[in-house]
Protein backbone atom coordinates (compact mmCIF):
# COMPACT_ATOMS: atom_id res chain seq x y z
CA UNK A 1 0.00 0.00 0.00
CA UNK A 2 2.75 2.55 0.78
CA UNK A 3 4.16 1.97 -2.72
CA UNK A 4 0.76 2.72 -4.29
CA UNK A 5 0.39 5.83 -2.17
CA UNK A 6 3.91 6.93 -3.05
CA UNK A 7 3.04 6.73 -6.76
CA UNK A 8 -0.04 8.87 -6.20
CA UNK A 9 1.93 11.39 -4.14
CA UNK A 10 4.54 11.61 -6.90
CA UNK A 11 1.87 13.10 -9.18
CA UNK A 12 1.30 15.96 -6.72
CA UNK A 13 3.52 18.96 -7.42
CA UNK A 14 4.36 19.47 -3.72
CA UNK A 15 6.10 16.07 -3.51
CA UNK A 16 7.24 15.70 -7.13
CA UNK A 17 10.96 16.19 -6.38
CA UNK A 18 11.22 13.97 -3.30
CA UNK A 19 13.57 11.01 -3.39
CA UNK A 20 12.07 7.51 -3.41
CA UNK A 21 12.95 6.89 0.25
CA UNK A 22 11.58 10.27 1.39
CA UNK A 23 8.40 9.73 -0.60
CA UNK A 24 7.84 6.35 1.06
CA UNK A 25 8.36 7.98 4.46
CA UNK A 26 5.64 10.53 3.64
CA UNK A 27 3.35 7.81 2.26
CA UNK A 28 3.47 5.96 5.59
CA UNK A 29 1.78 8.97 7.22
CA UNK A 30 -1.03 9.22 4.66
CA UNK A 31 -4.46 7.85 5.59
CA UNK A 32 -7.50 7.12 3.44
CA UNK A 33 -11.14 8.02 4.20
CA UNK A 34 -14.45 7.82 2.32
CA UNK A 35 -16.94 10.70 2.49
CA UNK A 36 -20.57 10.60 1.29
CA UNK A 37 -22.09 13.37 -0.81
CA UNK A 38 -22.98 16.41 1.30
CA UNK A 39 -20.09 16.00 3.75
CA UNK A 40 -18.18 19.11 4.71
CA UNK A 41 -14.45 18.36 4.63
CA UNK A 42 -13.28 21.67 6.04
CA UNK A 43 -14.92 24.94 7.00
CA UNK A 44 -13.78 28.43 6.07
CA UNK A 45 -12.25 30.24 9.06
CA UNK A 46 -11.43 27.10 11.01
CA UNK A 47 -7.85 26.30 11.93
CA UNK A 48 -6.38 24.02 9.26
CA UNK A 49 -4.05 21.19 10.25
CA UNK A 50 -4.55 18.73 7.38
CA UNK A 51 -3.88 18.48 3.65
CA UNK A 52 -6.25 16.43 1.45
CA UNK A 53 -5.68 14.63 -1.85
CA UNK A 54 -8.66 13.60 -3.99
CA UNK A 55 -8.45 9.95 -5.03
CA UNK A 56 -11.99 9.68 -6.42
CA UNK A 57 -15.25 11.63 -6.44
CA UNK A 58 -15.97 15.32 -6.84
CA UNK A 59 -15.80 18.24 -4.42
CA UNK A 60 -16.70 21.90 -4.64
CA UNK A 61 -14.91 24.85 -3.05
CA UNK A 62 -17.10 27.60 -1.57
CA UNK A 63 -15.96 31.01 -0.36
CA UNK A 64 -17.97 33.47 1.72
CA UNK A 65 -16.88 37.11 1.40
CA UNK A 66 -17.03 39.67 4.25
CA UNK A 67 -20.54 40.67 3.08
CA UNK A 68 -21.77 37.10 3.59
CA UNK A 69 -22.17 36.25 -0.11
CA UNK A 70 -21.26 32.63 -0.84
CA UNK A 71 -19.74 31.72 -4.21
CA UNK A 72 -18.47 28.50 -5.69
CA UNK A 73 -14.89 29.16 -6.75
CA UNK A 74 -13.69 25.74 -7.93
CA UNK A 75 -14.46 22.05 -8.49
CA UNK A 76 -11.98 19.38 -7.46
CA UNK A 77 -11.70 15.94 -9.01
CA UNK A 78 -9.28 12.98 -8.87
CA UNK A 79 -5.65 14.13 -8.69
CA UNK A 80 -6.43 17.50 -7.07
CA UNK A 81 -5.23 18.43 -3.62
CA UNK A 82 -5.90 21.26 -1.15
CA UNK A 83 -4.65 22.39 2.27
CA UNK A 84 -0.99 23.11 1.48
CA UNK A 85 -0.95 26.22 3.67
CA UNK A 86 -2.70 24.30 6.46
CA UNK A 87 -0.14 21.49 6.28
CA UNK A 88 2.92 23.71 6.14
CA UNK A 89 1.80 26.81 8.07
CA UNK A 90 -1.27 25.90 10.12
CA UNK A 91 -3.23 28.86 8.72
CA UNK A 92 -7.02 29.05 9.04
CA UNK A 93 -8.95 27.74 6.02
CA UNK A 94 -9.86 30.39 3.48
CA UNK A 95 -12.66 28.32 1.88
CA UNK A 96 -15.19 25.60 2.63
CA UNK A 97 -14.90 22.28 0.79
CA UNK A 98 -17.98 20.07 0.36
CA UNK A 99 -18.41 16.67 -1.24
CA UNK A 100 -20.64 16.72 -4.35
CA UNK A 101 -20.22 13.06 -5.33
CA UNK A 102 -19.13 10.31 -2.93
CA UNK A 103 -15.39 10.74 -2.58
CA UNK A 104 -12.32 8.92 -1.32
CA UNK A 105 -9.68 11.26 0.08
CA UNK A 106 -6.12 10.78 1.22
CA UNK A 107 -5.11 13.07 4.07
CA UNK A 108 -1.91 14.05 5.83
CA UNK A 109 -1.80 15.50 9.35
CA UNK A 110 0.40 18.53 10.10
CA UNK A 111 1.67 17.31 13.49
CA UNK A 112 2.93 14.01 12.07
CA UNK A 113 4.35 15.74 8.98
CA UNK A 114 6.22 18.31 11.11
CA UNK A 115 7.80 15.49 13.08
CA UNK A 116 8.91 13.87 9.83
CA UNK A 117 10.46 17.17 8.67
CA UNK A 118 12.50 17.30 11.87
CA UNK A 119 13.69 13.73 11.41
CA UNK A 120 14.33 14.08 7.66
CA UNK A 121 15.52 17.62 6.73
CA UNK A 122 15.95 16.42 3.13
CA UNK A 123 12.15 16.29 2.77
CA UNK A 124 11.81 19.99 3.60
CA UNK A 125 14.64 20.93 1.24
CA UNK A 126 13.03 19.22 -1.77
CA UNK A 127 9.36 20.15 -1.22
CA UNK A 128 8.02 22.19 -4.15
CA UNK A 129 6.16 24.79 -2.08
CA UNK A 130 4.32 27.73 -3.55
CA UNK A 131 6.51 30.87 -3.38
CA UNK A 132 4.21 32.62 -0.89
CA UNK A 133 4.14 29.56 1.38
CA UNK A 134 7.92 29.18 1.24
CA UNK A 135 8.37 32.87 2.14
CA UNK A 136 6.07 32.55 5.15
CA UNK A 137 7.92 29.44 6.37
CA UNK A 138 11.22 31.30 6.16
CA UNK A 139 9.83 34.24 8.15
CA UNK A 140 11.26 34.67 11.64
CA UNK A 141 9.00 33.58 14.47
CA UNK A 142 8.67 36.07 17.32
CA UNK A 143 8.35 35.19 20.99
CA UNK A 144 4.99 36.91 21.18
CA UNK A 145 3.43 34.89 18.33
CA UNK A 146 0.58 32.51 19.13
CA UNK A 147 0.99 28.90 17.91
CA UNK A 148 -1.63 29.43 15.17
CA UNK A 149 -0.34 32.89 14.23
CA UNK A 150 1.49 33.33 10.92
CA UNK A 151 3.66 36.26 9.83
CA UNK A 152 2.32 37.65 6.54
CA UNK A 153 4.61 40.67 6.15
CA UNK A 154 7.77 41.62 7.98
CA UNK A 155 9.47 44.91 7.09
CA UNK A 156 12.29 47.21 8.11
CA UNK A 157 12.62 50.83 7.08
CA UNK A 158 13.71 51.29 3.45
CA UNK A 159 17.45 50.99 2.82
CA UNK A 160 17.41 54.47 1.29
CA UNK A 161 16.54 55.78 4.77
CA UNK A 162 19.63 54.03 6.17
CA UNK A 163 21.79 55.56 3.44
CA UNK A 164 20.40 59.00 4.28
CA UNK A 165 21.21 58.48 7.96
CA UNK A 166 24.73 57.26 7.16
CA UNK A 167 25.51 60.37 5.10
CA UNK A 168 26.58 62.43 8.12
CA UNK A 169 29.03 59.90 9.69
CA UNK A 170 30.37 59.20 6.18
CA UNK A 171 31.01 62.93 5.69
CA UNK A 172 32.74 63.18 9.11
CA UNK A 173 34.87 60.15 8.26
CA UNK A 174 35.84 61.68 4.92
CA UNK A 175 36.84 64.98 6.57
CA UNK A 176 38.84 63.04 9.16
CA UNK A 177 40.70 61.04 6.54
CA UNK A 178 41.47 64.09 4.42
CA UNK A 179 42.60 66.17 7.41
CA UNK A 180 44.76 63.46 8.94
CA UNK A 181 46.15 62.57 5.52
CA UNK A 182 47.21 66.16 5.00
CA UNK A 183 48.71 66.22 8.51
CA UNK A 184 50.73 63.08 7.82
CA UNK A 185 51.85 64.45 4.43
CA UNK A 186 53.13 67.57 6.16
CA UNK A 187 54.70 65.98 9.28
CA UNK A 188 55.47 62.35 8.35
CA UNK A 189 54.90 61.39 12.01
CA UNK A 190 53.32 58.31 13.57
CA UNK A 191 51.27 60.59 15.83
CA UNK A 192 49.24 61.82 12.87
CA UNK A 193 48.36 58.23 11.86
CA UNK A 194 47.33 57.25 15.41
CA UNK A 195 45.25 60.40 15.81
CA UNK A 196 43.59 59.80 12.44
CA UNK A 197 42.73 56.20 13.36
CA UNK A 198 41.30 57.22 16.74
CA UNK A 199 39.25 60.03 15.24
CA UNK A 200 37.96 57.68 12.53
CA UNK A 201 36.57 55.34 15.21
CA UNK A 202 33.97 57.92 16.25
CA UNK A 203 32.05 58.09 12.94
CA UNK A 204 32.57 54.35 12.37
CA UNK A 205 31.06 53.43 15.75
CA UNK A 206 28.21 55.88 15.16
CA UNK A 207 27.58 54.37 11.72
CA UNK A 208 27.53 50.87 13.24
CA UNK A 209 25.00 52.06 15.83
CA UNK A 210 22.77 53.48 13.06
CA UNK A 211 22.91 50.20 11.12
CA UNK A 212 21.99 48.12 14.18
CA UNK A 213 19.23 50.57 15.07
CA UNK A 214 17.85 50.40 11.51
CA UNK A 215 17.48 46.62 11.54
CA UNK A 216 16.20 46.55 15.12
CA UNK A 217 12.88 48.10 14.07
CA UNK A 218 10.33 45.52 12.89
CA UNK A 219 7.00 46.23 11.24
CA UNK A 220 4.97 43.02 11.23
CA UNK A 221 1.60 41.98 9.84
CA UNK A 222 0.24 38.61 10.97
CA UNK A 223 -3.08 36.90 10.39
CA UNK A 224 -4.22 38.31 13.76
CA UNK A 225 -2.63 41.73 14.32
CA UNK A 226 -0.31 44.52 13.21
CA UNK A 227 2.81 45.11 15.29
CA UNK A 228 5.53 47.77 15.49
CA UNK A 229 8.50 46.53 17.51
CA UNK A 230 11.23 49.08 18.18
CA UNK A 231 14.55 48.45 19.90
CA UNK A 232 17.05 51.25 20.52
CA UNK A 233 20.36 49.60 21.47
CA UNK A 234 21.17 50.00 25.19
CA UNK A 235 18.34 52.54 25.62
CA UNK A 236 14.86 51.00 25.46
CA UNK A 237 12.58 48.52 23.78
CA UNK A 238 8.92 49.00 22.90
CA UNK A 239 6.17 47.18 21.04
CA UNK A 240 2.85 48.59 19.83
CA UNK A 241 0.19 46.33 18.38
CA UNK A 242 -3.47 46.27 17.43
CA UNK A 243 -5.73 43.31 16.58
CA UNK A 244 -6.91 43.30 12.98
CA UNK A 245 -10.54 43.50 14.11
CA UNK A 246 -9.91 46.92 15.70
CA UNK A 247 -8.36 48.51 12.57
CA UNK A 248 -10.70 51.18 11.22
CA UNK A 249 -8.66 52.77 8.45
CA UNK A 250 -5.12 52.98 7.06
CA UNK A 251 -3.66 56.29 5.90
CA UNK A 252 -0.73 56.26 3.47
CA UNK A 253 1.67 59.15 2.95
CA UNK A 254 4.86 59.71 0.95
CA UNK A 255 6.48 63.03 1.76
CA UNK A 256 9.47 64.48 0.02
CA UNK A 257 11.40 63.82 -3.17
CA UNK A 258 13.52 61.11 -1.51
CA UNK A 259 10.40 59.08 -0.62
CA UNK A 260 8.89 59.51 -4.08
CA UNK A 261 12.15 58.60 -5.79
CA UNK A 262 12.78 55.39 -3.84
CA UNK A 263 9.16 54.38 -3.24
CA UNK A 264 8.86 54.37 0.54
CA UNK A 265 6.38 56.01 2.86
CA UNK A 266 4.40 55.90 6.10
CA UNK A 267 1.33 53.84 6.99
CA UNK A 268 -0.83 55.16 9.84
CA UNK A 269 -3.05 52.30 11.02
CA UNK A 270 -5.98 53.88 12.82
CA UNK A 271 -7.97 52.24 15.62
CA UNK A 272 -10.54 53.52 18.08
CA UNK A 273 -7.90 53.91 20.80
CA UNK A 274 -7.76 57.33 22.37
CA UNK A 275 -3.94 57.65 22.23
CA UNK A 276 -1.98 57.10 19.09
CA UNK A 277 -2.11 54.50 16.36
CA UNK A 278 0.22 51.84 15.04
CA UNK A 279 2.56 53.60 12.61
CA UNK A 280 4.76 51.93 10.00
CA UNK A 281 7.36 54.62 9.19
CA UNK A 282 9.31 54.84 5.94
CA UNK A 283 8.57 51.28 4.85
CA UNK A 284 9.17 50.11 1.26
CA UNK A 285 6.14 49.74 -1.03
CA UNK A 286 3.61 51.09 1.49
CA UNK A 287 0.73 50.49 -0.94
CA UNK A 288 1.44 46.76 -1.08
CA UNK A 289 1.66 46.53 2.72
CA UNK A 290 -1.61 48.45 3.03
CA UNK A 291 -3.28 46.02 0.64
CA UNK A 292 -1.86 43.06 2.58
CA UNK A 293 -3.34 44.38 5.85
CA UNK A 294 -6.75 44.93 4.26
CA UNK A 295 -6.58 41.45 2.74
CA UNK A 296 -5.98 39.92 6.18
CA UNK A 297 -8.85 41.98 7.62
CA UNK A 298 -11.11 40.68 4.84
CA UNK A 299 -10.02 37.11 5.58
CA UNK A 300 -10.77 37.54 9.29
CA UNK A 301 -14.21 38.98 8.58
CA UNK A 302 -14.97 36.39 5.89
CA UNK A 303 -13.91 33.57 8.21
CA UNK A 304 -16.19 34.90 10.93
CA UNK A 305 -19.13 35.04 8.50
CA UNK A 306 -18.42 31.49 7.34
CA UNK A 307 -18.28 30.18 10.92
CA UNK A 308 -21.57 31.93 11.67
CA UNK A 309 -23.17 30.40 8.58
CA UNK A 310 -21.98 26.93 9.60
CA UNK A 311 -23.29 27.42 13.14
CA UNK A 312 -26.71 28.41 11.77
CA UNK A 313 -26.74 25.31 9.57
CA UNK A 314 -25.90 23.08 12.53
CA UNK A 315 -28.54 24.73 14.71
CA UNK A 316 -31.23 24.25 12.05
CA UNK A 317 -30.27 20.60 11.67
CA UNK A 318 -30.58 20.04 15.40
CA UNK A 319 -33.86 21.92 15.55
CA UNK A 320 -35.50 19.89 12.80
CA UNK A 321 -33.77 16.59 13.52
CA UNK A 322 -31.78 16.48 10.28
CA UNK A 323 -28.61 14.40 10.54
CA UNK A 324 -25.53 15.78 8.81
CA UNK A 325 -23.90 13.35 6.36
CA UNK A 326 -20.54 13.60 8.03
CA UNK A 327 -21.80 13.06 11.56
CA UNK A 328 -20.54 9.96 13.24
CA UNK A 329 -21.34 8.48 16.60
CA UNK A 330 -20.75 9.71 19.56
CA UNK A 331 -19.16 11.54 22.28
CA UNK A 332 -17.02 9.81 24.87
CA UNK A 333 -17.81 10.25 28.48
CA UNK A 334 -15.57 12.43 30.56
CA UNK A 335 -13.37 10.82 33.15
CA UNK A 336 -14.69 11.01 36.68
CA UNK A 337 -13.20 13.78 38.71
CA UNK A 338 -10.43 12.71 41.02
CA UNK A 339 -10.82 13.36 44.67
CA UNK A 340 -8.16 15.67 45.99
CA UNK A 341 -6.65 15.36 49.41
CA UNK A 342 -6.73 18.68 51.22
CA UNK A 343 -4.15 19.28 53.90
CA UNK A 344 -5.38 21.29 56.85
CA UNK A 345 -2.83 23.35 58.76
CA UNK A 346 -3.38 25.06 62.12
CA UNK A 347 -3.89 28.82 61.71
CA UNK A 348 -1.01 29.68 64.06
CA UNK A 349 1.44 27.85 61.78
CA UNK A 350 0.39 30.05 58.85
CA UNK A 351 1.32 33.30 60.60
CA UNK A 352 5.07 33.13 59.75
CA UNK A 353 4.22 32.22 56.17
CA UNK A 354 1.86 35.18 55.87
CA UNK A 355 4.50 37.54 57.26
CA UNK A 356 7.04 36.16 54.80
CA UNK A 357 4.55 36.49 51.93
CA UNK A 358 3.84 40.09 52.95
CA UNK A 359 7.51 41.10 52.80
CA UNK A 360 8.29 38.89 49.77
CA UNK A 361 5.13 39.11 47.65
CA UNK A 362 5.09 37.36 44.25
CA UNK A 363 5.36 39.76 41.31
CA UNK A 364 2.92 37.56 39.35
CA UNK A 365 0.14 35.60 40.99
CA UNK A 366 -2.54 33.52 39.26
CA UNK A 367 -5.73 32.50 41.02
CA UNK A 368 -8.55 31.00 38.98
CA UNK A 369 -8.95 33.10 35.84
CA UNK A 370 -7.42 36.21 37.47
CA UNK A 371 -3.76 37.13 37.04
CA UNK A 372 -2.31 39.77 39.37
CA UNK A 373 0.93 41.65 38.73
CA UNK A 374 2.87 43.90 41.12
CA UNK A 375 5.53 46.41 40.26
CA UNK A 376 9.07 45.10 39.93
CA UNK A 377 11.44 45.35 42.89
CA UNK A 378 13.27 48.09 41.00
CA UNK A 379 10.26 50.36 41.59
CA UNK A 380 10.72 49.87 45.35
CA UNK A 381 14.32 51.14 45.43
CA UNK A 382 13.60 54.83 44.90
CA UNK A 383 10.96 55.30 47.64
CA UNK A 384 12.63 53.04 50.19
CA UNK A 385 16.35 53.76 49.88
CA UNK A 386 16.47 56.75 52.26
CA UNK A 387 14.69 55.18 55.28
CA UNK A 388 16.63 51.95 54.68
CA UNK A 389 19.96 53.81 54.70
CA UNK A 390 19.00 55.78 57.83
CA UNK A 391 17.98 52.58 59.67
CA UNK A 392 21.28 50.95 58.69
CA UNK A 393 23.25 54.03 59.78
CA UNK A 394 21.40 54.17 63.11
CA UNK A 395 22.02 50.45 63.63
CA UNK A 396 25.75 50.79 62.83
CA UNK A 397 26.13 53.81 65.13
CA UNK A 398 24.29 52.08 67.97
CA UNK A 399 26.31 48.90 67.47
CA UNK A 400 29.56 50.84 67.39
CA UNK A 401 28.73 52.75 70.55
CA UNK A 402 27.70 49.57 72.37
CA UNK A 403 30.93 47.89 71.35
CA UNK A 404 33.16 50.83 72.30
CA UNK A 405 31.49 51.36 75.68
CA UNK A 406 31.36 47.81 76.92
CA UNK A 407 30.86 47.55 80.66
CA UNK A 408 29.17 50.96 80.93
CA UNK A 409 25.51 51.78 81.07
CA UNK A 410 24.08 51.01 77.61
CA UNK A 411 20.49 52.01 78.36
CA UNK A 412 20.74 55.57 76.87
CA UNK A 413 22.17 54.13 73.67
CA UNK A 414 19.38 51.57 73.39
CA UNK A 415 16.76 54.23 74.16
CA UNK A 416 18.18 56.51 71.49
CA UNK A 417 18.30 53.65 68.99
CA UNK A 418 14.72 52.68 69.90
CA UNK A 419 13.50 56.24 69.34
CA UNK A 420 15.21 56.33 65.94
CA UNK A 421 13.65 53.00 64.95
CA UNK A 422 10.21 54.13 66.16
CA UNK A 423 10.35 57.00 63.68
CA UNK A 424 12.24 55.33 60.82
CA UNK A 425 10.60 51.90 60.65
CA UNK A 426 7.01 53.22 60.20
CA UNK A 427 8.37 55.46 57.43
CA UNK A 428 10.01 52.43 55.80
CA UNK A 429 6.87 50.31 56.28
CA UNK A 430 4.67 53.08 54.77
CA UNK A 431 6.79 53.19 51.63
CA UNK A 432 6.93 49.39 51.37
CA UNK A 433 3.17 48.98 51.84
CA UNK A 434 2.54 51.73 49.29
CA UNK A 435 4.61 49.78 46.74
CA UNK A 436 3.00 46.45 47.55
CA UNK A 437 -0.60 47.72 47.41
CA UNK A 438 -0.46 48.87 43.78
CA UNK A 439 -1.60 45.92 41.66
CA UNK A 440 -2.64 45.26 38.07
CA UNK A 441 -5.09 42.51 37.19
CA UNK A 442 -6.59 40.85 34.16
CA UNK A 443 -9.61 38.57 34.43
CA UNK A 444 -11.62 36.70 31.81
CA UNK A 445 -13.62 39.88 31.12
CA UNK A 446 -11.80 42.95 32.49
CA UNK A 447 -8.51 44.73 33.16
CA UNK A 448 -8.13 46.35 36.57
CA UNK A 449 -5.69 48.96 37.91
CA UNK A 450 -5.78 49.29 41.72
CA UNK A 451 -3.86 51.97 43.63
CA UNK A 452 -4.17 51.93 47.41
CA UNK A 453 -2.68 54.16 50.05
CA UNK A 454 -0.79 52.22 52.73
CA UNK A 455 -2.90 50.25 55.20
CA UNK A 456 -5.98 50.65 52.97
CA UNK A 457 -6.54 54.31 53.94
CA UNK A 458 -7.84 55.00 50.43
CA UNK A 459 -8.29 52.99 47.25
CA UNK A 460 -8.58 54.08 43.63
CA UNK A 461 -9.78 51.43 41.23
CA UNK A 462 -10.07 51.67 37.45
CA UNK A 463 -11.61 48.95 35.32
CA UNK A 464 -12.38 48.41 31.66
CA UNK A 465 -13.93 45.60 29.70
CA UNK A 466 -11.56 43.57 27.54
CA UNK A 467 -13.88 44.34 24.64
CA UNK A 468 -12.92 48.04 24.85
CA UNK A 469 -9.19 47.40 24.35
CA UNK A 470 -7.84 48.76 21.06
CA UNK A 471 -4.03 48.82 21.28
CA UNK A 472 -1.46 47.21 23.56
CA UNK A 473 2.08 48.61 23.63
CA UNK A 474 5.12 48.07 25.80
CA UNK A 475 8.30 49.93 26.63
CA UNK A 476 11.48 48.57 28.22
CA UNK A 477 13.57 51.42 29.72
CA UNK A 478 17.15 50.92 28.66
CA UNK A 479 19.80 48.35 29.35
CA UNK A 480 18.84 47.86 33.01
CA UNK A 481 15.23 47.17 32.06
CA UNK A 482 16.34 44.58 29.53
CA UNK A 483 18.80 43.02 31.97
CA UNK A 484 16.28 42.75 34.83
CA UNK A 485 13.34 42.09 32.48
CA UNK A 486 10.95 44.85 33.53
CA UNK A 487 9.04 47.57 31.70
CA UNK A 488 5.68 49.25 31.20
CA UNK A 489 2.67 47.97 29.26
CA UNK A 490 0.13 50.53 28.03
CA UNK A 491 -3.39 49.37 27.19
CA UNK A 492 -5.47 51.84 25.19
CA UNK A 493 -9.23 51.53 25.38
CA UNK A 494 -12.03 53.04 23.34
CA UNK A 495 -13.82 54.77 26.21
CA UNK A 496 -12.00 54.37 29.53
CA UNK A 497 -8.71 56.02 28.60
CA UNK A 498 -5.29 54.41 28.77
CA UNK A 499 -4.16 51.94 31.44
CA UNK A 500 -0.44 51.76 32.19
CA UNK A 501 0.93 48.70 33.95
CA UNK A 502 4.18 50.30 35.10
CA UNK A 503 7.36 48.48 36.13
CA UNK A 504 5.89 45.00 35.60
CA UNK A 505 8.15 41.99 35.37
CA UNK A 506 8.31 40.30 31.94
CA UNK A 507 6.41 43.00 29.99
CA UNK A 508 6.44 40.79 26.86
CA UNK A 509 4.61 38.08 28.78
CA UNK A 510 2.14 40.61 30.24
CA UNK A 511 1.38 42.01 26.80
CA UNK A 512 0.95 38.56 25.27
CA UNK A 513 -1.31 37.41 28.13
CA UNK A 514 -3.59 40.45 27.77
CA UNK A 515 -3.72 39.98 24.00
CA UNK A 516 -4.72 36.32 24.44
CA UNK A 517 -7.40 37.31 26.97
CA UNK A 518 -8.76 39.94 24.56
CA UNK A 519 -8.90 37.40 21.72
CA UNK A 520 -10.69 34.85 23.92
CA UNK A 521 -13.13 37.46 25.25
CA UNK A 522 -14.00 38.74 21.79
CA UNK A 523 -14.46 35.20 20.53
CA UNK A 524 -16.77 34.46 23.46
CA UNK A 525 -18.74 37.65 22.83
CA UNK A 526 -19.14 36.80 19.15
CA UNK A 527 -20.31 33.30 20.03
CA UNK A 528 -22.86 34.62 22.52
CA UNK A 529 -24.19 37.16 20.04
CA UNK A 530 -24.32 34.53 17.32
CA UNK A 531 -26.18 32.12 19.61
CA UNK A 532 -28.70 34.84 20.44
CA UNK A 533 -29.29 35.56 16.76
CA UNK A 534 -29.57 31.86 15.98
CA UNK A 535 -32.10 31.39 18.78
CA UNK A 536 -34.22 34.16 17.30
CA UNK A 537 -33.85 32.67 13.85
CA UNK A 538 -34.88 29.23 15.11
CA UNK A 539 -37.97 30.73 16.71
CA UNK A 540 -38.92 32.18 13.34
CA UNK A 541 -38.38 28.87 11.58
CA UNK A 542 -40.30 26.97 14.28
CA UNK A 543 -43.31 29.26 13.98
CA UNK A 544 -43.08 29.06 10.19
CA UNK A 545 -43.01 25.25 10.36
CA UNK A 546 -46.01 25.23 12.68
CA UNK A 547 -48.01 27.49 10.37
CA UNK A 548 -47.09 25.43 7.31
CA UNK A 549 -48.03 22.12 8.94
CA UNK A 550 -51.21 23.32 10.61
CA UNK A 551 -54.30 21.36 9.52
CA UNK A 552 -56.81 23.16 7.29
CA UNK A 553 -59.62 24.91 9.18
CA UNK A 554 -63.02 23.19 9.36
CA UNK A 555 -65.50 23.88 6.53
CA UNK A 556 -67.79 26.76 7.56
CA UNK A 557 -71.55 26.02 7.86
CA UNK A 558 -73.64 26.87 4.81
CA UNK A 559 -75.18 30.30 4.68
CA UNK A 560 -78.90 30.90 5.11
CA UNK A 561 -79.23 31.50 1.38
CA UNK A 562 -77.63 28.14 0.62
CA UNK A 563 -79.95 26.39 3.10
CA UNK A 564 -82.98 27.82 1.37
CA UNK A 565 -81.76 26.54 -1.94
Amino acid sequence: MPDDLAKQLRRISLFAQLSRHDLKAVAKLVKRERYPAGSVICQQGQLGLTAYFVESGELRVLHIDPQGIEREVARLGPGAYFGETSLLLGEPRDATVEVVQDATLLYLNKEEFDQLLEERPSVLQTLQMRPDVAEKRRAKRFKWQDPDEVVIVRLHKHKAVLIRHLAFPAFVLLVDLVGCGYWYWQSRTTTSLIAGALLALIPLVFALYLIVDHYNDDYVVTNKRVVHEERIPFVRESRTEAPLRTVQDIQQSQEGLWAQLFGFGDLIIETAGERGHVVFREVPNPGETRDAIFEQIRRVLAGARAEERAAIRDALRRQFGIRAPEEQAAASEGAPAKRRFKLTVPAWLLVPLRILRYFLPPLRHEQGDTITWRKHWVALIKPIWLPTVLILVATLIAGGLLYSKRGTDSVPILIGYGVAVVFLFPWWLWKFDDWQNDIYQVTATRIIDVERLPFYLREERREASLGMIQNISLEIPGFLGKLLNYGSVTIETAGAGAFTFAYVKDPHGVQSEIFRRVEAFQQHQRQQEAERRRAELLDWFTVYDQIRNRTAPATPPPSLHQQEI
